[in-house]
Order: C-alpha cells, then structure tokens, then sequence
C-alpha cells in the first residue's frame, strides 16, 4: 500500500554511503554516531555490524577516552547479508536484542544500554558492504553451480563432461539480476529503519565494457573511482562520501554530488571530516515529526505479479470465447446468434470490465465463462447474459 504525508516539517535521518581505499577512516568516521546526542539530549546508542571482522575493535577505548559509555555501542560480527537485514529488522521494529554465546546462538539475556534499559538502536552502521556483495555473489555463484549439476544429470553426462560442466559455472543473467534486487533491497531496509545510518565500502575503479579491435569485448578501467559492492547502492543514500588520502598523508573527504541533508555542498572537499558535521541534522529535527517509509519494494513486486497475473487471466478469456457472429452466414437458431453476439461484445471490451462483468453475472446467477456459453440454449437465459455485457 502507498503512503503519503503532507508537506509539514518532518524529521531529517542521516543516510550515507562512506567509501575509500583502506586507511582512510571509514570506519572510525562511522563510529562518531556513539557521540551524537539524541534530541532529547541522551547519548545515542549504535548498532554496529562488523562485516570486517575486528575493523572497529581497537577504536573503542579511544571513544571511552572522549567520554562515550561503550554500553551504548552493541557490535555485531557477521559476512552473511540474512543476518544483517535481519538485525536491521530488530533495529525497525525495536525488538530486543539478545546476547550471543560463543556459538553464535541467542542466550536469554537481554542487551542493555548504558542507563540499563533494553537496547534500542537510533543509528546502524553496516561496515564492510564489499564483504557482504563478495559474500552473496559466492552464494549465488554455489547456487548456480549446483543447477549446472542438476542440468549434467538430466543430459546423462559422465566423468570429464560432467566435471567441465560444473566446474567453470558463472552466474547466469537471471542471478546478476537478483544480486542488484538484493542490494537495493538492503539499502531501503535501512531507509525503513527509521533509524540514522551508514555502510562503508572498498574503493574499486569504474569499468566499461569496450569493444576491441579483434572483436572480442573487454572490461577496461575509466580511471573514475567508485564503490566496490552492489550496484547503484549510492542511489538511494542521502549523503556519498569518498575518502581519499593526499601524498602528504591527510585524509580528506569529497562530497560525491550530493548531501540531501544540505549540511555540506555538492563535490565540496572536506579537510579533517568529521561526522560530527551531521550532528545539525539532529539539533534540526527538534519539534519536528517522525515520518518513516516502509520498504516496499518486495510488496511491489508481489503487487506487480498480481496485475500480470490478471492481464493472464483476461487473454485466457478471450482464447476460451466462441468465434463472433459473421452476418454473411445465415443463422442456424436464435441461440447461436445471440451466442456470436455475446462474444463479440466480450472482444470489445478491456480487463478491468471484464472483471466487473464476471462480478454482474455471478450475482445474478448467470453463466461467466465464455467457454460455458456456448453450451446454453435458454433463449431467454442468453439475452440476459447479453444485455449485461452490452452496458
């Protein structure tokens, strides 16, 4: 379903992709969220996925050192994007959170906040999406694998040839597809969140697909850097930030055409960046109201599948119904004719009043399906029937 809002002041959430080669303070840039305060003035609490294993560990004591509890910073350790959409999902509806012993499984104890109350994220960092995009790609690639197998089996193939034809699997166009439905996916969970955020990604150079003198096609560098991961993921955050570090050993940060949050200029160079920048977006939503969008991107798909389903249904119709009437030949009975007529009349009309007309007959006890028509003799029975779909 749609939702809408009026034009009122809403509140501002922080959504940004950090990207940049290693050493460039990605993910102790993300890990300034612990000193942003809430608009109530109480510090924030952090949700903190570590794809990285261990990227942000050893930043922690400095951020006690700057007076952050580290009770208010709950990290998670994972490489699976299940299990990070499905912290995400906690973070949304603001479930509990429980500890984790060294297996990996839930224990019953609850993870407080630093005023020991259950924990309940106002910011998500998801740090290292490269890992995660790596990690899902392997995935389908097994997957694909696999089916490859299945095909070998069903072609009876044997030794070598079944070996060759499984081993050498790629993903298949089908599978790039999902990987990019699954990035975006990913990114609007966090939108949804309405929870502030930021993931960090490797930096990798664009590629073009070029033709070669030879004819062959091949990957070749555009000298232009952008984000290693799923496609497009800088879309649909607010702010892109690269990181970059200068011959002299600075890191400095360039705003990537835009910050929707206007906290800094398009392309502005940012020396020494701090996301304590963003923190004006927080002092902004004071009195403002809370406005979250739903992710509803798999409810769009599945609303989609529907109306093709029902654009099916209705050609169906018109397959099943009797060849229409042709005046040059003489009548057989009166049935016939008014059965020609009727299927004529269902030809000319559209989908959605073929649907309201199935409704009509059904109430008033007639006949819906074209295929059944022809079947019926009752003279009366069918001028009913054909005075229905003649309005």
């Amino acid at each position: 379903m749609p939702r809408a809002r009026k034009g009122a002041s809403i509140q501002s959430k922080i959504g940004m992709l950090i990207y940049g080669q290693q050493g460039t303070w990605k993910s102790s840039m993300c890990l300034e969220f612990a000193k942003f305060k809430r608009e109530d003035g109480k510090p924030f609490r952090l949700l903190y996925i570590d794809v990285e294993s261990g990227s942000v560990d050893d930043y922690i004591d400095g951020l006690s050192e700057q007076g952050v509890d580290p009770d208010n910073i709950y990290i998670v350790y994972t490489q699976s994007l299940g299990e990070v959409r499905e912290y995400i999902k906690k973070a949304t509806l603001n479930e509990d959170f429980y500890e984790l012993d060294e297996s990996g499984n839930e224990t019953e104890i609850v993870v407080l906040d630093a005023d020991g109350e259950p924990f309940r994220a106002d910011a998500i960092v998801v740090d290292g999406v490269s890992v995660l995009y790596i990690a899902t790609q392997q995935g389908l690639i097994e997957f694909s694998q696999k089916r490859a197998l299945v095909r070998a089996k069903k072609n009876e193939l044997t030794g070598m040839e079944k070996i060759v034809a499984t081993s050498e699997v790629g993903l298949e166009i089908n599978d790039w597809g999902k990987l990019v439905y699954k990035g975006q996916d990913f990114i609007l969970d966090l939108n949804a969140s309405g929870k502030h955020w930021a993931i960090t990604a490797r930096e990798t150079e664009e590629k073009e697909r070029v033709k070669m003198a030879d004819g062959s096609v091949s990957n070749v560098g555009t000298g232009r850097a952008m984000p290693e991961g799923f496609k497009n993921m800088g879309y649909n955050a607010k702010t892109v930030l690269r990181m970059i570090m200068t011959d002299d050993g600075e890191v400095q940060a360039i705003v990537e055409s835009k910050d929707r949050t206007l906290v800094h200029k398009q392309n502005a160079l940012l020396e020494n960046p701090t996301l304590m920048d963003w923190e004006a977006v927080i002092e902004r939503n004071k009195n403002r109201k809370e406005f979250t969008l739903a992710n509803g991107l798999g409810e769009s798909v599945k609303a989609e599948m529907r109306i093709y389903e029902k654009e099916i249904a209705s050609l169906e119709l018109e397959d099943e119904a009797p060849p229409p009437f042709d005046a040059d030949e003489p009548a057989v009975t009166t049935a016939n004719q008014l059965q020609a007529n009727i299927a004529t009349k269902i030809k000319g009309i559209d989908a959605a009043k073929k649907r309201t007309l199935k409704t009509q007959l059904e109430k008033a006890g007639l006949p819906h399906k074209p295929s059944e028509f022809t079947g019926i003799t009752d003279v009366d029975k069918l001028e009913q029937i054909l005075a229905i779909v003649s309005k």
